[in-house]
């Protein structure tokens, strides 16, 4: 453990560990063949695509739930539908495991404490645990077994505090602008935003709001991490 600087790294599942665009390519043809039904006309393919993009630029912390609302509000009762059917999916059966994520978080262990940082449900401990990486994390747990969400603040405080760690001793990484980054810096965190998935080109609002690294790859973090600590 480090006496000063960095000592805890907080990292994001989709996208960071996981390729998760799959569960993206699974939604929006689900919503192309369920939405008709639901409001009376054809949605096509650039809709949705469009549609999420309004949700990504928003800052919406849950794409899927600000999506669906796009098309049927003001009416509850079908957005609680399509959310149902989604908070229903056994996610982690679209995941793509980054193999070299085992490697670089074995590596950062041995000098660094690893937590999980991630809005996933708690079953996704299980697939994490299976692919042999949980075994490296502090702090297991995932936003579906405790009692907050990014982007709450709480969410990291909480993570911190099981830790036994301040906030300006940690780093988030995740790949979000808006859920991983902006309130991670704003409680004196230092970021990381690794560019991968649907939200790589979510815009930055303001300089304060500017990762204090940026990596392509969780391969670059080890690298990323060492920078930041000097």
């Amino acid at each position: 453990m480090l006496r000063s600087g960095i000592k805890a790294i907080l990292i994001d599942v989709g996208g960071p560990l996981v390729d998760d665009s799959g569960i993206d390519i699974y939604w929006n043809d689900y919503l192309i063949k369920t939405l008709p039904d639901l409001i009376g006309r054809e949605v096509t393919v650039d809709e949705i695509e469009e549609a999420n993009r309004k949700s990504i630029e928003s800052y919406a912390p849950s794409l899927y739930s600000a999506t669906i609302w796009q098309f049927v509000r003001p009416d509850v009762e079908k957005f609680n539908k399509l959310r149902g059917h989604f908070d229903s999916l056994n996610l982690s059966r679209f995941y793509e495991f980054r193999d070299e994520a085992i490697d670089v978080c074995r590596k950062l262990s041995q000098k660094y404490t690893l937590a999980i940082a991630a809005n996933q449900p708690a079953s996704t401990a299980d697939y994490l645990e299976e692919k042999g990486i949980l075994q490296y994390f502090d702090f297991k747990e995932m936003s579906g077994s405790i009692a907050y969400s990014k982007p709450d603040y709480r969410f990291f405080l909480y993570i911190a505090h099981k830790l036994d760690m301040r906030p300006e001793d940690c780093v988030m990484v995740g790949d979000r602008q808006d859920n991983d980054i902006v309130p991670a810096k704003k409680l004196g965190m230092k970021t990381v935003r690794v560019m991968v998935g649907s939200h790589n080109e979510q815009k930055i609002r303001m300089p304060t709001e500017i990762p204090d690294a940026t990596i392509s790859s969780i391969s670059e973090l080890p690298d990323a991490i060492n920078d930041l600590q000097s």
